[in-house]
């Protein structure tokens, strides 16, 4: 009889050791969506397009806004210092879109060009895909350099991201993440200097961190 009494009181112990536990264990998981496990220097943006209101994490001490002149469909984000130290491109910044619809048909063809793109060209440019960018959305991206201008080169990243009922498309020369000073001819089966693509882990931490939220208040601060 005392044996069972002691087995009664260590169960009754662990179900309240897992109760104790049961408010840390909600806060861990709760913890992406909330401003104070923010690490220090980050801060939520909300870039308030009409039907693709987006929301992301980046580096405090930068803006998101509508764009003109069409405030409904597009919008940015710009962070002026984001590289206080590079001389070439100190800022960070890109434009999205909002394109009502299923991502999965939209975006396949809004990212057309780069999927259309030859093979000798697509090694010129050294053109590569990227997917599965973000958990909770269907997402592609391409990072390619541009070989129309002279060299420094921009080496940007496009991508579109989305769900069964809108996608957000990159704008404006898509989002840049370094030079390459080498001609078209010297990167031909060369590896990518790391400085030509300096901001891409930045770039992806924020695609990552994206997702639509209802449409903000009108007087709503969305910085």
């Amino acid at each position: 009889m005392e044996k069972v009494k002691l087995q009664d009181r260590l169960a009754l112990a662990r179900r309240w050791a897992v109760l104790a536990l049961l408010p840390a264990a909600l806060n861990a998981r709760a913890g992406p969506d909330s401003d104070a496990t923010l690490p220090d220097g980050m801060q939520r943006y909300i870039i308030p397009m009409s039907g693709c209101a987006v929301e992301f994490v980046a580096k405090a001490g930068g803006y998101a806004d509508l764009a003109e002149p069409s405030p409904a469909l597009f919008g940015y984000f710009r962070h002026d210092n984001h590289y206080p130290n590079d001389r070439y491109a100190s800022d960070l910044h890109f434009s999205i879109s909002c394109h009502p619809g299923n991502a999965k048909e939209i975006c396949p063809r809004l990212m057309e060009a780069y999927r259309g793109v030859e093979k000798d060209y697509a090694r010129d440019i050294q053109l590569r895909r990227l997917s599965e960018l973000n958990p909770r959305y269907y997402s592609e991206a391409y990072i390619q350099t541009w070989s129309a201008i002279a060299p420094p080169r921009p080496r940007t990243l496009g991508f579109c991201i989305g769900d069964e009922h809108r996608a957000v498309m990159s704008e404006n020369g898509d989002v840049l993440l370094g030079y390459d000073p080498r001609e078209i001819i010297e990167t031909r089966g060369k590896p990518i200097f790391k400085r030509s693509e300096h901001a891409l882990p930045d770039v992806l931490a924020i695609i990552r961190s994206m997702r639509f939220v209802p449409d903000p208040a009108p007087n709503q601060d969305i910085r």
